[in-house]
């Protein structure tokens, strides 16, 4: 089965080296943005063309997506008419979330990680513009591209280290339509950063969706 997979804003291809081996049963082609196409783009869609442009000729079963990574995959679907089965959403968030959701990792695992996590976000969020970063901080809603897609949406999120907290998927600040088309699943013990948090429990999840389990 092939799969598209992008990364989120401010990172680069390291942020699947935990988890790309335990993939390979997959044809997975890994996007990796130019910063020459990041530097001019203006919104996310200004990306989502050069993806699509780059890609379009390919045929995908799922593409996943990290934070505006699955944002530009539902992109590619709805308004691009990339053909696929499953988008896979790894903490996109389609409208702005409660603080719940906001934090990049669990205190543990910025310890462990921060070192390499935020040197590289610090480095890459330099090549975006403005207007793209504001684009995905205030007052956006991306949930229309979710009622008007065929495929099927699954949304990966991180339990935050509260795994029997019952208000995880209010705090997405979704309606109730958008809500009914995500099969939602949770990471346990992660933040935004699940593929380098817990990357075996990511890998599971994502397997099972690919195999319909």
């Amino acid at each position: 089965m092939r799969g598209l997979v992008l990364y989120g804003a401010s990172c680069t291809l390291d942020v699947w080296d935990y988890i790309k081996d335990d993939l390979l049963d997959y044809d997975l082609t890994y996007v990796d943005y130019p910063h020459e196409i990041i530097n001019t783009s203006q919104n996310i869609t200004d990306i989502t063309k050069w993806v699509y442009h780059t890609y379009k000729n390919e045929q995908y079963d799922f593409v996943i997506g990290h934070s505006m990574g699955g944002l530009i995959a539902l992109e590619l679907v709805v308004e691009f008419n990339l053909k696929c089965e499953k988008i896979i959403l790894i903490e996109s968030n389609l409208k702005p979330a409660n603080e719940f959701y906001r934090n990049l990792m669990l205190p543990f695992n910025l310890k462990k990680y921060g070192d390499w996590v935020i040197p590289m976000i610090k480095e890459e969020s330099k090549y975006y513009t403005d207007n793209i970063k504001k684009s995905l901080q205030e007052s956006f809603d991306f949930t229309g591209l979710i009622r008007n897609t065929h495929s099927n949406v699954y949304g990966i999120y991180g339990d935050r280290g509260k795994k029997h907290y019952d208000r995880r998927i209010d705090d997405l600040n979704l309606d109730a339509e958008t809500i009914k088309k995500i099969d939602f699943r949770f990471v346990t013990d992660s933040c935004h950063m699940p593929m380098i948090e817990n990357p075996n429990e990511l890998v599971e999840i994502i397997n099972r969706i690919i195999l319909n389990k």
